[in-house]
């Protein structure tokens, strides 16, 4: 990808090489004046492993400040791995939005953007849009595949998966299912039409780059399941792509079973009719059908009111659901995902 003629660039500057063999150390830096600091940056921590002639993947943790497993996992990929270990090149972001990790928030606390819905980025937007930008311009080019660590965060808790979007293009809709497939998660889930706009996935993909994020747990913390379940897959991954060799790839995270390949579609979603506390009616991993009672949406102010029942709209396996049991208009309390197969989610493009 290059910079269309005649576009702004933004502010952000790399300041290590991503083309020279060996290991480097440094960050992706953007000015960022505020009254504690005049002349003070934004420093996004950034480690290259560039082990010769091969393909390169790109992967980023961090995105939101409240998911975890992608900076734990991320990091200690970084410290452990030296050139010589790999093919290619590693380029690893381990918290691509320092101030909403910080923080321990979702967006950001400066301008309360959401990186995740912000790519490919603005050169003159603001700090969160122009991190955006930085990624997208500075290291996104350079790669063949992104691996783009998710969880739930502080509010929604999900069945440890990983999660992919398809391209209208069927070879590299292939190549994304094959990169799930590798990484391996106990279940993969496929969004069929993405709401959600602006992520770092939807960019690399229109950037003809094989692309997949994870959402592994949630709730604002990890487990040892999650991080074990980030880890191995992120192996296996490198594996598959070429760059981590197989027999290294599978000393530290064997051959994984085949995952459970899930679809998920907009009738999956059930979303608050109004403001009140959630009670629900189910587990995650549920199997539960189309008129099932979700839960009750109760209003703590009017206890002389009985809680309303909530229903699914369609049949599926519970893989979300709210953390939080307090619930405004519009919020996603559950979503649900159905079997589906490979051939499916191809002929279905």
């Amino acid at each position: 990808m290059s910079t269309p003629s005649g576009a702004s660039v933004g502010p952000a500057r790399l300041d290590i090489p991503l083309d020279q063999p060996g290991r480097h150390v440094g960050a992706l830096r953007l000015p960022w004046s505020h009254d504690r600091s005049a002349y003070g940056q934004i420093v996004i921590p950034v480690v290259v492993i560039n082990g010769g002639p091969g393909p390169t993947a790109l992967c980023t943790g961090g995105v939101h400040g409240d998911e975890y497993e992608g900076p734990i996992v991320l990091g200690a990929l970084a410290r452990e791995l030296a050139s010589g270990d790999i093919n290619g090149r590693l380029i690893i972001v381990p918290t691509a939005n320092p101030p909403a990790a910080q923080a321990g928030r979702r967006t950001s606390p400066i301008d309360g953007g959401n990186l995740a819905r912000l790519f490919p980025g603005e050169a003159n937007g603001g700090p969160t849009s122009q991190i955006a930008e930085g990624i997208t311009r500075l290291l996104l080019p350079a790669a063949d595949y992104l691996v783009d660590f998710h969880s739930g965060g502080s509010t929604l808790d999900y069945l440890p998966c990983a999660f992919g979007r398809l391209p209208t293009d069927r070879a590299l809709a292939a190549r994304v299912l094959d990169l799930l497939a590798a990484f391996g998660a106990p279940v993969t889930a496929v969004v069929k039409r993405p709401e959600a706009k602006g992520t770092l996935v939807a960019a690399a993909l229109d950037a003809g780059v094989a692309a997949m994020a994870t959402e592994l747990g949630g709730s604002g913390g990890v487990t040892r399941q999650t991080v074990a379940i980030a880890a191995d897959g992120l192996r296996r991954a490198l594996g598959h792509m070429g760059i981590l060799p197989g027999d290294a790839a599978l000393a530290r995270a064997p051959d994984a079973p085949s995952t459970r390949l899930l679809a998920v579609a907009g009738e999956h979603f059930l979303r608050a009719p109004g403001r009140g506390l959630f009670e629900p009616a189910f587990m995650l991993g549920d199997r539960v059908a189309a008129g099932d009672v979700a839960g009750w949406l109760s209003d703590p102010e009017r206890p002389d009111r009985a809680p309303e029942p909530l229903h699914f709209a369609a049949a599926g396996i519970v893989i979300c659901r709210r953390v939080p049991a307090l619930a405004e208009p519009g919020d996603v309390l559950v979503h649900l995902a159905e079997d589906t197969t490979r051939e499916a989610l191809i002929d279905g493009i």
